[in-house]
Parts: C-alpha cells; sequence; structure tokens
C-alpha cells in the first residue's frame, strides 16, 4: 500500500495574503495511484476557487493563492492503490 512523505503546511504561521504551496509526495507502493486532498475532512474539488491542486503520477501539488483565516485547518494528502490506502494530514495557521 502506498506511503507518503511527511509534510508541513507551512513551518510556521502565515499571514493573510500570503501564498502556500506544499508537495505530498508517494514515496512508495505500485501505479496506478489516486491522489486526493482533504480540508477539515472534506475532499477539495476541481470547482474550489482559492485552492488548486496539481497531480502527477507519485505527488500532488496543493497551491493556495491568497491564505486567509477561512483556509486555517487540517489538510490531509490521501493515497490510495490497488493494495489499500493511507493518508497524511498538517495543520495550517492563519495569521
Amino acid at each position: 500500500r502506498p506511503r507518503i512523505a511527511p509534510f508541513e503546511m507551512a513551518e510556521k504561521a502565515v499571514n493573510w495574503g500570503e501564498s502556500v504551496s506544499v508537495v505530498c509526495n508517494v514515496v512508495s507502493g505500485d501505479t496506478p495511484l489516486e491522489i486526493s486532498w482533504a480540508f477539515n475532512g472534506v475532499t477539495i474539488g476541481d470547482d474550489n476557487p482559492h485552492i488548486s491542486v496539481g497531480v502527477t503520477k507519485r505527488n500532488s501539488l496543493l497551491s493556495i493563492d491568497s491564505a486567509s483565516p477561512s483556509h486555517a485547518g487540517e489538510y490531509t494528502c490521501v493515497a490510495s492503490n490497488a493494495a489499500g490506502g493511507t493518508s497524511y494530514s498538517s495543520v495550517l495557521t492563519v495569521n
């Protein structure tokens, strides 16, 4: 089953208006992989106007153009393949 490398949303709290980018790197597990993100337990869809997600074969990049307090919370990267699924979470704090 997949394994996700630990990541931090940010080393410290980010300020209102700053951009945030983080990569979820699936370091092991057979392809094809399904990689997705959730915010406070809710899957982030393509229709989210403030958060963009780009996916390659083993990585997913989550980008927030302009952080606001509404973006503060727990972000979870979820990776799954035929053998099972795994997730890793990190909290973002916005000043």
